[in-house]
């Protein structure tokens, strides 16, 4: 058997090659560690969340916090024109809730106040 001899490459291609995978190795490293910061994050999310919510819960009420309840619909005079049109805004605002939007339609022809309900503005209206 023959002895086959393999180039020397110089030293500073060598040193550029040991660079080259400090490098790579560097990147992995910072990839794994990302990985893992992600997955314990996640796994901190989900254990904390329960106490977070709590502690969400007592502050508010301790704070006198009640929740958002929906008002019977009141046609406020500044809402409509002098020809009982509904001002764009507070059709827009309104007609956010699906039960307040029936009603505009059924109170509102073409966005103008029917002759019928004038005599509701200013006045809750709970249901027709």
């Amino acid at each position: 058997m023959t002895k086959i001899q393999l180039p020397q490459l110089p030293p500073q291609v060598l040193r550029n090659i040991s660079h080259g995978l400090i490098a790579v190795a560097a990147i992995y490293g910072i990839y794994v560690m990302r990985k893992a910061y992600k997955a314990g994050d996640e796994l901190a999310d989900k254990a904390t969340k329960p106490i977070g919510q709590l502690w969400s819960d007592v502050s508010a009420w301790s704070g006198g916090w009640t929740p958002v309840e929906l008002s019977d619909l009141i046609i406020q005079p500044w809402y409509l024109d002098d020809n009982y049109k509904i001002s764009d805004e507070a059709w827009r605002v309104i007609g956010q809730d699906a039960n307040q939007k029936q009603m505009l339609l059924t109170l509102f022809n073409d966005r103008v106040l029917k002759p019928e309900y004038r005599h509701l503005i200013g006045q809750p209206i709970g249901a027709l």
